[in-house]
């Protein structure tokens, strides 16, 4: 888990500009949800006062649309229950701003990628204004969260959660044998997550893989410039990430979000990206998003 130092030093991304949240009379009843790891209703949260809450975000590559609006809907409401409850929020959104769609999209209306991202980035913060979505107060790109990654993945290695495959791609793959509860969350027998995995852009058969339920978590970073076409490393073999499998199942540091993205280790998402109207910036926000006075 990236805490919030680690946030903090990330490149800022721009957020939406949000709307104060009106204060209702009384006081909100603590909020409830099921829980798939023990499969009942349980409180949110513990005894303390402050919650905190991440949203897997879009990958901006076409309009968004009404399943979007859902996520972000549902998690709103989370927000404002929490509020309600009195309860201090900090809410973590990301925008996966490199990724096979987004790429693949690009290359087919013969666009810049980066470009294309920023345009329909902008457009989905203009429909979170729209539904008044309370904005988050971190709002993190994926390119930006490269540098985080590699030393995530290589503290796992250090630690020997991780292993390197021996196959000379310089992929890395997180061993189950350090997390003894590995799957708990979900309930699903070993059988079922392997089928899952398999269906939904998972490597299960991949040689070298010490066990076939593990995704790739990273790789070794290519130092190249980001002004090139992402993934053109020139170091031949699988680069970018044309050659890897697509990921819908978790939001980690998979192989499309990690290998392409790797050629611009060195550099800000920013910092060759056309100017763009400026809005509120999430990192900029208080972590607590506060009511009006009622």
């Amino acid at each position: 888990m990236i805490g919030r130092r680690s946030l903090d030093r990330l490149a800022d991304m721009e957020s939406w500009t949000g709307h104060e949240v009106p204060r209702l009379p009384g006081s909100g009843q603590p909020l409830a949800l099921f829980d798939s790891a023990r499969r009942a209703v349980h409180p949110t949260g513990g005894p303390s006062g402050a919650r905190t809450i991440y949203v897997c975000g879009i990958t901006p590559y076409d309009a968004t649309h009404l399943g979007h609006a859902a996520t972000m809907i549902t998690f709103d409401l989370v927000q404002r229950a929490w509020l309600d409850a009195g309860h201090e929020v900090t809410y973590v959104q990301n925008v996966t701003d490199i990724d096979d769609p987004l790429l693949e999209r690009a290359a087919r209306d013969g666009e810049d990628w980066i470009v294309l991202g920023m345009r329909e980035t902008a457009l989905f913060r203009e429909d979170m204004e729209s539904l008044r979505m309370i904005p988050p107060a971190y709002y993190v790109g994926a390119v930006e969260s490269i540098p985080a990654i590699v030393e995530k993945v290589a503290t796992l290695v250090d630690r020997r959660a991780a292993y390197r495959l021996d196959d000379g791609t310089g992929d890395v793959y997180f061993d189950i044998a350090a997390a003894p509860d590995f799957g708990y969350e979900s309930n699903l027998s070993r059988e079922q997550m392997l089928a899952f995995f398999a269906e939904r852009g998972g490597d299960p058969e991949r040689a070298g893989k010490r066990d076939p339920s593990t995704r790739c978590c990273g790789a070794v970073p290519a130092r190249v410039s980001r002004r090139g076409p992402a993934g053109s490393s020139g170091r031949g073999g699988r680069d970018g990430t044309s050659s890897a499998p697509r990921s819908r199942w978790t939001c980690s540091a998979t192989p499309s979000t990690y290998r392409a993205a790797a050629t611009t280790c060195s550099s800000r998402t920013t910092s060759a990206r056309p100017r763009m109207p400026r809005r509120s910036r999430g990192r900029r926000r208080s972590p607590a998003t506060t009511y009006t006075p009622g």
